[in-house]
Parts: structure tokens; sequence; C-alpha cells
């Protein structure tokens, strides 16, 4: 009896080590897509990535009038996203019955012919049902009182690092 319990104790442990390596994989896989979608443009890809509670808060008519006015700005102040890149998916936890995570980024701008590179995260949340994870802005959890009306009793053990603006020139 007791090398049964031994063996479904390593089996259990086995499966969860599994499921986060997993869940890790697919957090890269989605956190990449919408990193690509800002780069290209593609507001129905980000809008697929973004939470939910943003997405009923604010509706796609006017979420993709502000992604819009967002990318206006940026081709009037001559802004451009050179590239962005997934640094690491960090602290798998389940929290609040749901799994979430913490994605560092490195997104690389061009400023009017200035290089500026911003060190920041994503926060995301697990779907299982989709099989898929929703994103916020990991600084907007923490100082956007907008994010912080749609999150209300947000709270969470992974340590959500500020964004870090390095300028190269």
């Amino acid at each position: 009896m007791k090398n049964y319990l031994i063996i479904l104790l390593f089996i259990s442990g086995s499966i969860f080590s599994q499921n986060i390596k997993t869940l890790k994989k697919q957090a890269a896989r989605d956190a990449k897509a919408t990193s690509q979608a800002s780069i290209d443009r593609n507001l129905s890809t980000i809008l697929k990535y973004t939470h939910p509670k943003v997405y009923k808060a604010y509706g796609e008519k006017q979420l993709m009038a502000t992604m819009n006015d967002i990318f206006r700005t940026m081709d009037a102040q001559k802004i451009k996203i050179v590239s962005s890149e997934i640094d690491e998916v960090t602290d798998v936890r389940k929290e609040n019955r749901e799994y979430r995570c913490l994605v560092k980024t490195t997104t690389e701008m061009d400023f009017s012919g200035r290089s500026v590179i911003l060190k920041s995260s994503l926060f995301g949340f697990y779907n299982d049902k989709k099989e898929q994870w929703y994103f916020v802005e990991s600084n907007k959890l923490l100082d956007d009182p907008e994010t912080k009306k749609l999150f209300p009793r947000f709270r969470t053990d992974i340590e959500i690092p500020l964004d870090e603006h390095i300028a190269d020139n």
C-alpha cells in the first residue's frame, strides 16, 4: 500500500510539472502572437488575447477605435515598434481558481530616429476551456485606475516588476 501511495504522488507531481510546462509554452505562444499583432497592427488578434473583462467593459467597437487612435498618435509622433520579444514566462501559478502567469517582454521602438527599449510585462490569465491565455499590461494592474476598476479584488503572489525605459541614444 505504501508503494502505491509513493507511485501515486510521483505520478501526480509529474503530471502537474508537465502541465506547468505546457501552460508556459502556451503562454509564450499567445504572448508572441499578441506582440506580433502589435507590430503588424492586427487589431482583431490583439482583441483575441485581450482579457474578457476589458473586452466586456469597453466593447469591440470602442476598443478598436481606441487602438486606432493610439496607432494614429504613434504615426503623428513618428513612433514605430521595431521589434517585440518574449523574454520569459515566469511564475505560472494557480490563484483564485485559475492559472496566471507573468510574461516578461522587451520592445524596441523608434522615436523619430531615437531608439528606446521598453522592458515590461504582460499578466496572463488562462482560459482552460479555450486553452488560451488572455493578457493585461502588468503595470496597469498596479497603477491604472480604470484597470483597477475592472479587477477590483485583484491579488497575486506573482511579483510584477515596474516597466523600465532604456534610451539608446
